[in-house]
């Protein structure tokens, strides 16, 4: 579902633009909610946006028409309200049409397709016009009616209870003068979690003091949606533009803390295991046949384990069946700075220990043990490259083992380098590393093209 979302909906990779327009980026993670089902948190960079600064600067500028066409494009991709009327007219005709035998509930449906367009732009009444008229209609009423079952925010239900100081008035007649409250009201303010309901705006509002733009909302009691997403998706979805540094911050901070949540440490683990044995101790000293003892102790472990990880069974079908927690556009690759840094100074202070915190690969061969360090990748990096910087030889380089599949560029290797066009190489020129390289005989060096570069992930603590 998400590839389709991101090659059809985003036009990545294919010869169509994105919905929202030329997608430049895209990271998501996968997240559970609370009744454990999956759903996703997906950042979306525009090919040619600009910054928060600049949008400010050009919406505050009186002779600027970009105010005017940015407002236009957001109302475009995202609204906040419903699309046939206010939320009472859409739940009368809702409930008209549910009267309706043929009625689908469009959660529990597929989209239909719209019908092919007329060839004529001026026609208006021909059979394609009309049957796309109906279409148009149908897709209206079938948003909201989505967005009324799973858009709609109600301060109620959770878990969790607080108890509320009732009114003078209410406690006279109870002998109880707290009333238990749960959900998002569940807090000492009474006050809705989710910061609802929302302030809305009946046209696009330009905030000239800040440069801020309050987008067209007409419902306090919904987020922000772009249409068309829900129509495809059949659920609850969220869309919102990020035009300030604030926002943007909060939502990758957010985004974010859902690939990097830490394992789970040792002590917690035997715990875990333990609290298990604790609660089937009778069980242990029954006569049940040993290995159903065994089965039933290691469904209770996995299930005690997964609930501490926060990881539930939908969670863990996805990871066993090979799907992704992630997905984004581009390639990363680790960059371990704290090395580089303490060979550079081991040059000036050689009381310093060289090389404290390298990342060392070993590697058998001839019966010997070689150790490759990823410093070492680009001190003897071959000399074709004495001019490439550290930074873009992280994010180009391609250092992979001899075989015939490379062209090599050297007269003592006698690989075969026809092969390489059958491996989507013969762009790549794989050159020797300096002899002072431990790997000088099995290892070749290449770059790859700017259009596939990886984005180095600095690992190692602030950069100063």
């Amino acid at each position: 579902m998400m590839e389709n979302f991101i090659k059809h909906v985003l036009g990545v990779g294919t010869d169509h633009p994105g919905l929202y327009g030329k997608t430049s980026a895209y990271y998501g993670t996968v997240e559970q909610q609370g009744r454990l089902m999956l759903h996703m948190h997906l950042l979306l960079w525009i090919e040619g946006s600009l910054t928060p600064q600049e949008i400010r600067e050009r919406i505050m500028d009186p002779e600027s028409d970009f105010q005017r066409q940015m407002v236009e494009y957001l109302e475009s991709v995202h609204v906040g309200e419903f699309l046939t009327g206010k939320m009472e007219d859409v739940k009368k005709n809702l409930d008209l049409e549910e009267l309706d035998d043929k009625y689908n509930n469009p959660t529990e449906t597929l989209p239909v397709p719209p019908p092919p367009p007329c060839d004529n732009i001026n026609c208006t009444d021909c059979d394609s016009c009309e049957a796309l008229s109906s279409w148009d209609n149908q897709f209206k009423s079938t948003v909201d009616d989505i967005l009324l079952r799973s858009n709609i925010h109600k301060c109620t239900g959770g878990a969790k209870q607080y108890r509320k100081k009732l009114s003078k008035h209410d406690a006279k007649r109870t002998t109880d003068k707290y009333q238990p409250v749960t959900g998002c009201l569940s807090n000492k303010w009474g006050k809705c979690k989710a910061c609802f309901p929302r302030k809305t705006f009946e046209q696009t509002e330009v905030d000239m003091d800040t440069g801020a733009l309050n987008i067209k909302k007409g419902e306090a009691m919904i987020n922000t949606i772009t249409a068309e997403v829900t129509y495809l998706i059949r659920s609850n979805t969220d869309v919102t533009s990020l035009l300030s540094g604030t926002a943007i911050k909060a939502v990758v901070a957010y985004v974010s803390d859902y690939i990097s949540k830490p394992s789970l440490k040792t002590y917690m683990i035997f715990e875990a295991v333990k609290s298990v044995f604790d609660k089937n101790s009778e069980m242990l000293e029954g006569s049940m046949d040993r290995k159903e003892k065994a089965r039933r102790l290691l469904t209770q472990i996995v299930n005690a384990l997964t609930s501490k990880l926060e990881i539930g069974g939908h969670m863990a079908s996805m990871y066993l069946l090979g799907n992704p927690d992630h997905y984004t556009g581009n390639k990363f690759r680790t960059f371990y700075w704290k090395s580089f840094i303490n060979e550079a100074r081991y040059a000036w202070h050689h009381e310093s220990a060289k090389n404290a915190d390298d990342q060392m690969v070993l590697l058998k061969i001839d019966g010997e043990i070689v150790g490759r360090t990823l410093v070492q990748d680009y001190i003897y990096r071959p000399s074709e490259f004495s001019h490439i910087s550290l930074y873009d030889w992280i994010r180009l380089s391609d250092v992979q083992k001899c075989n015939s599949t490379h062209y090599i560029a050297s007269d003592d290797f006698q690989g075969d380098s026809d092969d390489s066009s059958d491996h989507g190489d013969e762009e790549k020129t794989y050159y020797h590393f300096q002899k002072d390289y431990p790997l000088y005989k099995l290892h070749y060096a290449a770059l790859i093209p700017p259009t596939e570069e990886w984005i180095p992930n600095f690992v190692g603590g602030a950069i100063p």
